[in-house]
């Protein structure tokens, strides 16, 4: 508690409170009208409640903080000190020889009061530790998106590939502020790499129906649907959204797999009339609680009366697009299909100014929320050999549809039922990063593997989604072994956040 009320013991108290992730504490220092000048930030922060939300956000993705003041100069209205910082990322894994990346530091801070308050706060220190030192190198076999050109003005540093593009997962910013972004305002992302396996012809929609589990035989224009794609033997091989943008087009924007191949193999005996290929159609989504707010009145058709999962052929700033109310996510948020990549950076940057009152933020898909939400991705190369039933879907398994790919065998695993199951799990411990899936084994000796595993910001604690034995039940503790030990978990229900 402050004995007097002068600019070092403000400093001192805001220091302390910083320490120990006390955000309320430091937001009572600070006046109403105060300001923020950090070198982090585009630009000053004007406002306590705007200060407390950027400097909350800070605090989150941060543990074990130190703060040594080594020398301070101070009056009673304003304050000077020189000192260290260090502390833990949260979400930021080890390199991969386990070196920790750590926010350390030497910083200068100086502290305006006035009345009691802290009317500015300013601090001074070298930004380069604190942010990725480049990009990650590109080889020419793999594509760039359209966006190439904004994903690297927006500070891009990382990417997989993903349909043999470059997709940008990674930006300098902390996983704690990318989530913030998300869950509070609004975020695009380059998921140019999201391919369209396109069907065209007067039995489009029974070709969809031979190539996918679902019923599709009451599908309008307009409509989407989750799906899955599988292959004879009932494993998956994508969980695509399917759109119906046109009469006689569907489109399956799908995950990892050469999916246009597949059909164009299947279709080749099918007796169908149908043309299978690949649109130039690069998607971006637009995700976040201000969403729809931001593309009001950037986008022709009226968006507040497009339900979840339909779409409208409409145009976006001038371009010609498909937007549907879909995405990665797990709450309110629009995907945007540009009719020609030729128009991709057009769009982009149309979408970034419009985002700008709303404090768009560039990122990649946030994994920390969709694993909340139980949002992940399902592809052949990365599926554990799952069939719908093991992996939680077995509500898009329409066996009474009539004929589809992988029919008979998903009969037999829905009338015996499913030998795994997909579960979520509290994990203990520190997470390194999931470069491969991580063994896993029951009480009963039981094997499985754990397939996504990130940090909630929402739980404050570690979790993940794995499969394993079918016996698997609430509570139970299961051991986990990953290249940094092992580790117990306890199983949860999906999703962990509704």
């Amino acid at each position: 508690m402050l004995t007097k009320s002068t600019a070092g013991n403000l400093l001192r108290a805001y220091c302390d409170a910083f320490r120990r992730r006390a955000g309320d504490e430091i937001e009572n220092l600070f006046a109403e009208d105060a300001v923020l000048d950090l070198p982090l930030l585009d630009g000053r922060i004007v406002g306590k409640k705007a200060i407390a939300a950027e400097i909350k956000t800070a605090i989150r993705g941060l543990k074990n903080i130190k703060v040594v003041l080594e020398n301070t100069i101070e009056t009673d209205t304003e304050a000077f000190a020189e000192g260290i910082f260090c502390a833990d990322h949260i979400g930021i894994h080890p390199l991969v020889d386990g070196t920790p990346i750590r926010l350390d530091f030497r910083f200068v801070a100086t502290v305006t009061m006035s009345e009691g308050k802290i009317v500015r706060w300013a601090e001074y220190f070298d930004t380069k530790p604190l942010k990725p030192r480049e990009r990650t190198h590109l080889y020419p076999i793999s594509r760039r998106s359209a966006y190439w050109e904004g994903t690297a003005k927006a500070g891009v540093s990382e990417f997989m590939v993903y349909n043999h593009t470059y997709l940008p997962l990674v930006y300098h910013h902390s996983p704690a502020e990318e989530y913030a972004a998300l869950t509070e305002r609004v975020t695009l992302w380059d998921v140019g790499g999201e391919r369209q396996t396109q069907i065209r012809g007067p039995d489009a929609i029974r070709f969809a129906q031979l190539l996918t589990t679902r019923d599709l035989s009451k599908l309008k224009v307009g409509d989407c649907k989750y799906t899955l794609v599988c292959d004879p033997q009932g494993k998956i091989l994508c969980d695509p959204v399917l759109l119906s943008p046109w009469e006689n087009v569907v489109w399956l924007s799908h995950g990892d797999v050469d999916l246009t191949l597949w059909a164009r193999g299947v279709a080749v005996n099918s007796g169908l009339q149908v043309e299978i290929d690949e649109p130039d159609v690069q998607p971006v989504q637009v995700q976040g609680p201000k969403s729809l707010d931001m593309l009001r009145n950037l986008v022709e058709s009226r968006l507040d009366s497009l339900g979840f999962y339909k779409c409208v052929v409409t145009k976006v700033a001038g371009i010609d697009a498909v937007v549907s109310r879909t995405g990665w996510s797990g709450g309110l948020g629009f995907e945007i299909f540009p009719l020609s990549s030729e128009h991709a950076m057009p769009l982009w940057n149309a979408l970034i100014e419009a985002g700008g009152p709303y404090g768009l933020m560039v990122t990649g898909p946030n994994v920390f929320r969709a694993v909340e939400k139980g949002v992940t991705d399902t592809a052949y190369y990365s599926n554990s050999g799952m069939n719908p039933y093991e992996a939680g879907h077995g509500r898009l398994v329409d066996l009474e549809k009539g004929e589809f790919v992988g029919r008979e065998a998903l009969r037999k695993v829905a009338a015996e039922g499913a030998k795994r199951k997909t579960v979520g799990l509290f994990i203990d411990g520190e997470l390194p990063n999931l470069e491969w899936y991580w063994p896993l084994k029951d009480s009963k000796g039981n094997a499985g593997e754990v397939r996504w595993a990130v940090h909630s910001f929402e739980l404050d604690r570690n979790i993940g989604i794995a499969i394993g034995d079918a016996s698997l039940e609430l509570g139970d503790v299961v051991q986990i072994s990953h290249q940094g030990g092992t580790t117990q978990a306890t199983v949860t229900k999906v999703p962990f956040v509704d």
